[in-house]
């Protein structure tokens, strides 16, 4: 019997996170009761609240359910891997003698049950995870996806259909953070990027590489790895590999042929080692996320779809939250909320902006994720942000950091070669866009702590359009 099949209740530290709420949705589908603890309430956790999920947002053991703290038996203790050690939660139920795990060993439980998808890769794992379980839904097969952010259409990172049998495919984000794709059982992997990431955790991009080069043994001789061209080039670096079948816009045996852009949609058809799909429509803008759809149609083929049904999943896709997500989309005014974190995000982003809406001045609200990753790429970043035409560059958002002595946002900012640039607090950064007049194209760029002043800005431009009408 699976052990995650021996309780009955769990209790998530970190609930609030996009990884990790998934697993508490899914422990809910199971009918398992479920609770959690966070730092702060947030959208998500109150999603989580109206599903019937109890969640509490103090770090005391005392508040701890008492359904959890009288069944130490019968309860499961998931955490987060941004949950330190010493955490009061974590420290307390650890030393209680709880069944503790981190996410990763529970989802590695979890795909090793079922035949599943992986997608990895630096930049683009949520978009393209998203698209590949919305694909397999709409044909009509029976998915469960853990996403990394929210998908439009579903208003969840967890979706599941169909029926509970041996036919179910498993879609999942493979994330590189603190190795988490080494715990999974992939059938087909889908690698997007290898761009260095996470120095931190893996010391050098030598070592990031070889991660993933430990990702894709992973998957059985008879399953299938999907890499784009450069990303594959990167792993065939480190000494001969298993046969990984290799996807590009152009110049690769998996290629897109006759792109065009009609009304913001990248219209293209798909030419694989086998079979051409013609006359497709990716509603997701940029060039990067038509080579990301090449991976998920080769996939989706090596599991026996039809082109129609191919090319249906993509027509019908409405993207993700956070990623090239239309706040306001009108002819004088568009502001956009990005996740974008890392320099080649955040360069795709401006490129494909420049693409879609030709002509306009664009502008920029970015706040840092992490010391470390600032540290580590304070000259990527601007030289990023350097192609947008206006900049406003909000604090380091810590996340889970201690501060590193020399290493703040003027780390990037001196570097940033444009004349219009300016640092920001997350208090005064509407105050000094309002200097600036109405802007024309505007995208609040970020990973961590970006998202509550975004309705603050909407409002403002609102006003604005208002006014001007």
């Amino acid at each position: 019997m699976p052990i995650i099949d021996r309780y009955t209740k769990a209790y998530l530290i970190g609930i609030g996170g996009s990884g990790i709420s998934t697993l508490a949705r899914w422990f809910n589908q199971q009918g398992m009761q479920v609770w959690g603890y966070d730092r702060a309430s947030t959208k998500l956790t109150d999603q989580l609240c109206r599903e019937g999920i109890g969640i509490h947002f103090t770090e005391d053991p005392a508040d701890i359910p008492a359904a959890i703290l009288h069944n130490k038996a019968q309860t499961l203790v998931v955490y987060s891997p941004a949950i330190p050690k010493q955490q009061a939660l974590r420290q307390y139920l650890h030393e209680q003698g709880y069944a503790c795990y981190k996410r990763a060993e529970i989802l590695g439980m979890i795909t090793q049950q079922y035949f599943t998808v992986a997608i990895a890769g630096t930049h683009g794992k949520t978009t393209t995870s998203g698209l590949m379980a919305h694909i397999l839904i709409t044909a009509g097969k029976n998915v469960t996806a853990f996403l990394g952010g929210i998908a439009k259409g579903y208003d969840t990172n967890l979706l599941i259909s169909g029926a509970e049998d041996k036919d179910r495919i498993v879609v999942i984000e493979a994330d590189e953070f603190d190795h988490f794709f080494l715990h999974l059982h992939p059938n087909i992997a889908i690698i997007t990027t290898v761009d260095p990431d996470h120095l931190d955790i893996y010391q050098d991009q030598v070592g990031f590489e070889k991660g993933f080069c430990d990702f894709v043994r992973r998957v059985p001789a008879d399953g299938e790895v999907i890499v784009q061209q450069a990303a594959r080039q990167r792993l065939l670096s480190h000494g001969p590999m298993r046969h990984m079948r290799e996807y590009a816009q152009a110049g690769s045996p998996i290629n897109a042929a006759n792109i065009r852009i009609d009304q913001g949609q990248f219209c293209f058809y798909y030419v694989g080692e086998s079979v051409t799909i013609r006359d497709i429509t990716l509603p997701v803008p940029g060039y990067h996320q038509l080579e990301n759809a090449l991976g998920v149609i080769t996939a989706c083929l090596a599991m026996g779809l039809s082109p129609a049904a191919i090319r249906h999943g993509i027509h019908t896709f409405a993207g993700m939250q956070r990623r090239f997500d239309y706040v306001i989309r009108h002819p004088d005014l568009i502001f956009l909320d990005d996740y974008g974190h890392h320099p080649v995000e955040i360069e795709a982003l401006l490129r494909t902006l420049r693409q879609v809406h030709p002509g306009k001045s664009i502008t920029v609200v970015f706040r840092p994720n992490l010391y470390t990753r600032t540290r580590d790429f304070a000259d990527e970043f601007a030289q990023s942000l350097s192609l947008a035409d206006h900049v406003f560059l909000l604090d380091i958002y810590p996340d889970r950091e201690e501060p590193i002595e020399g290493v703040c946002a003027t780390s990037i900012f001196e570097k940033i070669a444009l004349q219009d640039k300016h640092l920001c607090t997350t208090q005064d950064v509407l105050e000094q866009l309002a200097a600036q007049g109405k802007p024309e194209v505007i995208v609040a760029l970020g990973s961590g702590g970006v998202s509550p002043w975004v309705p603050t800005i909407k409002a403002w431009l609102l006003k604005l359009l208002q006014e001007q009408d």
